[in-house]
């Protein structure tokens, strides 16, 4: 009976281990209402887009969803109190901040439509003055519109409905002539309530899944990691369920494009047009008007903002609006009885006069600019008046009726606009498209004699960093002061582009010597009077700059002479400050060549085009004299197929100012390192060493160091590298320089300093750098036999090399005369032709 019992215990537990343990599942009340792409009831299922997109989160959380159908209006209200956990679809706005939360991370975006009866004329904003629109009620929708209908003075009839079906369906029963949704819900409608899709569109929003104020945030955490892991990956969910709902309604849509125009010409017509337009409907609605009754008439006048006024066949006022009185500071019944004449100075009076009489003689409508001296005001101002006759019932001019309206601002934002469409800002000075209006009118006329002059601060930039952007403008500022007192009244100043500044030359003589000569001339009074001290925070602060010119007849075009003239300034910058610089051809052949050189050149470091040349460099043995190699200097070398040979000496300076030095660096490292393994196989140079130049910019580059650690890691034969440095490196940072070139020898690196001598560093500087070598400049060694300064210059650094227990290697020995005199000085390394030319790695493979 026992072992029963224990058998139906042990079958019992067998059993509840068996039963798979069924994780709790976190229900969610979830408030829907019927307006897609919002959620659904359907069969009691969710569809539409938040429906999907809910559905997917719920599955990823264990979630079970609980439905609850509910009107707009009652599903906020439940949401509030906490009837319903959760309300898909919510625009963010601040009053709704206020009542609920919100995630983070929108789940849609989606905009405003409006949806018209397709007998309906609807196609912009203003053709919705007197219809009756359906709208969500208390929805963001019914604000913007409303607040968008007072703002241009539209009567428009809003209908508040529960929902946007409610909307359609008094579409259909003609309650309504038009009706707003977002564009999901309304074209997928369009076809089944047999409506329009309009042009107008609006409010594009965000759209959040919501929950109470007092409702745990853990909710919206994880719609927001959802949705944002969702939108992360590209081929998620999240797509798929707006590819298919964007799809279901293609059909019924306008091309995204289209819709874009539309909006785009909208703004443009509503800017530029929607005040004229309604002015003039106003204008023509209610001079129609007045033919009717008095009342209408004084009805129309009294309510609009213009200045209004009858006047007689005898052209005396005969009814004045308030505006009108107001302006004349008197009382309506004191203006009418009255002419112009009475009212303005003669030349106004006379001006009204002339165009009220052509409206009187010729019957017809005038509208015409008209620039009135208000009595008691000293300007001008400027009225848009539009004048019609008045005829009685036999059709007999009686008199005319005119609407004036003060475009004085208007007149003065127009200056404006011309004003910064062709004069600089911060100078006043002409801009860039002032002078290309000039320059292409001169070329379109063929007005050859002509110059231009471009005029460039020279380290504008380290100003503008020392004194702040402020005292920067206010170089340029009193700079364009100077210009502007110096041109002549044929000549033309103004502001290119930042620093840059401009003179045009214009009715230069026809000869091009005197020509040249007359420009010259300003130049060096351009220079005089503009290269001085400015006073720039109460300091006085001394500017170089660099002048550039080209004549009209050295280019056939506009553009061409622009790039004359920008080609001079980037040939003035090269050679230094002050510096002027007048275009030529040469000069467009020499920057043509730089340009094939730059261009080669890159296509050389793809294409592996680049040759490294070894030039030996020999030790002197003390016992028996005899020279040994010790190492060689790599060498680039490059041919190219279009440009032959092309020496270090012109395509160095290229690279270094494309920014290539790094590639070539790199090209020059690798088969440096190449060569390294290649000469220790062969007896002759077991233990030589390559060196190879350094560059400041690449020294001074933040992964130079790391560049070297993981070369000397990967290859042991770049131990064998032996880097040579120039003497301008120490100038900057001795003290970074120093620590850098400790870490390099830590690395088993050997450091040269080359063309010592012919640098500036400071000598006290050599003992604290870990060099093992100095390198005289071949400049000093060509003329060591003739020339006693050389003589003593190579003394002393053979004497200084050996107190800091140096090496010291002459290089451009390519004499036996010079060779035997460095070794008497002491000299006990050399490098030169009279020893080895630069050959390929090959040529010493077979030594």
């Amino acid at each position: 009976m026992l072992n029963q019992r224990l058998s139906l215990i042990a079958f019992a537990f067998f059993l509840f281990c068996a039963i798979p343990v069924v994780a709790q599942q976190q229900v969610i009340t979830v408030g829907v209402y019927n307006n897609p792409p919002k959620l659904l009831l359907d069969d009691g299922e969710l569809t539409g887009i938040h429906g999907d997109l809910l559905l997917e989160i719920a599955q990823q959380h264990n979630w079970r969803l609980v439905l609850k159908a509910c009107q707009w209006q009652q599903c906020l209200q439940w949401l509030d109190e906490g009837e319903i956990d959760l309300l898909p679809d919510v625009a963010k706005t601040d009053l709704r901040s206020q009542r609920f939360r919100f995630h983070q991370e929108p789940a849609l975006l989606s905009w405003s439509q409006i949806y018209a009866d397709r007998q309906q004329q609807i196609a912009s904003l203003l053709d919705l003055n007197g219809k009756r629109v359906a709208v969500l009620s208390d929805s963001v929708q019914q604000d913007y519109l409303r607040n968008l209908a007072q703002r241009f003075n539209l009567n428009v009839d809003f209908l508040p409905v529960a929902s946007f079906d409610d909307g359609f369906d008094a579409l259909q029963r003609n309650y309504v002539d038009a009706v707003a949704t977002n564009q999901f819900f309304g074209n997928q409608k369009v076809a089944e309530a047999q409506a329009a899709i309009t042009p107008i569109m609006f409010l594009p929003n965000e759209l959040y899944f919501a929950i109470g104020k007092d409702a745990n945030q853990s909710l919206l955490t994880a719609i927001d990691e959802s949705l944002t892991a969702l939108k992360a990956d590209p081929a998620s969910v999240y797509y798929a369920i707006i590819e298919r709902w964007s799809a279901q309604s293609s059909e019924s849509r306008l091309p995204t494009w289209l819709w874009w125009l539309v909006i785009a010409l909208c703004a443009v017509l509503i800017i530029s047009l929607v005040f004229v337009r309604l002015l003039k409907l106003a204008v023509n609605r209610r001079t129609r008007e007045l033919q009717d009754s008095e009342k209408k008439l004084e009805t129309i006048l009294g309510s609009v903002d213009a200045y209004i006024f009858i006047k007689g066949i005898d052209l005396t006022y005969q009814y004045v609006n308030d505006r009108v009185a107001d302006m004349f500071k008197r009382d309506a019944k004191d203006v009418v009885g009255v002419t112009d004449y009475d009212l303005f100075d003669l030349k106004t009076a006379q001006q009204i006069t002339d165009n009220d009489k052509e409206v009187l003689q010729t019957g017809r409508r005038l509208a015409r600019h008209e620039l009135n001296q208000i009595p008691g005001e000293n300007k001008t101002r400027a009225y848009w008046s539009v004048k019609v006759p008045l005829k009685n019932s036999d059709g007999k001019i009686v008199g005319l009726c005119g609407i004036s309206t003060d475009v004085s601002e208007y007149e003065e934002l127009k200056q404006q606009i011309e004003q910064l469409a062709f004069y600089d800002v911060l100078t006043g000075l002409a801009n860039r498209r002032m002078l290309l209006e000039k320059v292409m009118h001169h070329y379109k006329n063929s007005e050859r004699n002509s110059a231009l002059l471009l005029i460039d601060v020279d380290k504008f930039k380290t100003i503008n960093d020392a004194l702040g952007h402020e005292q920067g403008d206010e170089l340029l500022r009193q700079l364009a002061s100077r210009i502007e007192a110096l041109v002549g009244s044929s000549e033309l100043g103004g502001r290119l582009a930042s620093d840059e500044f401009y003179i045009l030359f214009d009715d230069l003589p026809n000869d091009s010597v005197s020509a040249q000569a007359l420009v010259q001339t300003r130049l060096q009074q351009l220079q005089q009077e503009l290269s001085t001290r400015y006073t720039l925070a109460d300091k006085q602060q001394l500017i170089t700059l660099c002048f550039a010119v080209s004549f009209f007849d050295e280019a056939e075009t506009a553009e061409h002479l622009l790039k004359a003239v920008d080609l001079a300034m980037t040939q003035a910058k090269l050679v230094g400050p002050g510096s002027v610089q007048f275009y030529s051809s040469q000069l467009q052949q020499d920057f043509n060549r730089r340009q094939q050189i730059e261009s080669g050149l890159r296509a050389a470091v793809a294409h592996d085009r680049l040759t490294v040349y070894l030039q030996p460099q020999f030790t002197r043995n003390e016992q028996d004299d005899a020279l040994t190699c010790v190492g060689f200097e790599a060498l680039l070398r490059w041919y190219d197929p279009q440009l032959g040979p092309v020496s270090p000496g012109e395509f160095i300076p290229v690279a270094e100012t494309a920014g290539l030095m790094p590639q070539l660096h790199q090209v020059v490292l690798a088969k440096a390192v190449a060569a390294i393994e290649r000469l220790h196989s062969h007896p002759n140079y077991s233990g030589c060493s390559i060196a190879i130049n350094i560059s400041a910019s690449q020294f001074n580059d933040a992964g130079f160091y790391q560049q070297f650690e993981r070369l000397v890691e990967q290859n042991p034969a770049a131990k064998y590298l032996e880097l040579e440095l120039t003497e301008s490196m120490l100038i900057s940072d001795a003290d970074r320089v120093a620590a850098t070139m400790d870490e390099l020898t830590r690395l088993g690196l050997s450091l040269s300093l080359d063309d010592f001598g012919t640098g500036y560093s400071a000598l006290s500087y050599l003992k604290r750098l870990p060099l093992k070598q100095l390198k005289i400049d071949q400049s000093f060694v060509r003329d060591l036999l003739s020339d006693r300064n050389d003589e003593a210059i190579i003394a002393t650094i053979v004497a200084l090399a050996k107190s800091l227990g140096l090496q010291v290697l002459a290089e451009g020995v390519e004499e036996p005369s010079q060779l035997e005199r460095l070794r008497e000085m002491g000299c006990t390394r050399y490098q030169g032709f009279l020893l080895g030319h630069p050959e390929p790695l090959e040529h010493w493979l077979k030594q």
